[in-house]
């Protein structure tokens, strides 16, 4: 392989860790991070998701999905519906608080994104989010 294709592995891990910081950070206030925050943004999309689509649409391990699940619930942020076809299976949705709570978010990530259209402009930003699109395996849903 050539140097230049080995060092995107470390470009992206180390943009990835920049991009995690700056979300962490500015949600903070809120107590929640980004994983929460991708929950919410998902939650807020889709309607409703169960415990398995969210692992697959976020890329996060079981318990660490779980860990996010119980402090959003902990905030009032969700709501869990057991599955009446099977009860093995669990629908999570967004509570009033919790849209409230993913609203205030935006709010404290306008900066965030305002730093990285200033890094990479709108079109850079587009093209970034269609080269990382291609690196992704097509999605189990």
């Amino acid at each position: 392989m050539r140097e230049e294709t080995l060092a995107v592995g470390l470009l992206l891990r180390q943009s990835h860790r920049w991009a995690a910081q700056m979300l962490d950070t500015a949600l903070a206030p809120l107590h929640i991070g980004g994983p929460h925050f991708g929950v919410l943004l998902l939650l807020d999309r889709d309607g409703s998701s169960t415990h398995r689509e969210l692992i697959a649409l976020t890329g996060r391990d079981k318990a660490n999905m779980a860990r996010t699940i119980a402090d959003l619930d902990a905030l009032g942020a969700i709501a869990r519906t057991v599955d009446t076809a099977d009860r093995r299976v669990v629908h999570v949705s967004l509570t009033p608080a919790g849209q409230t709570l993913y609203a205030e978010a935006q709010k404290l990530l306008d900066p965030v994104s305002r730093e990285f259209e200033r890094r990479l402009g709108t079109d850079g930003i587009a093209q970034l989010t269609a080269l990382l699109q291609r690196l992704l395996p097509p999605s189990p849903l």
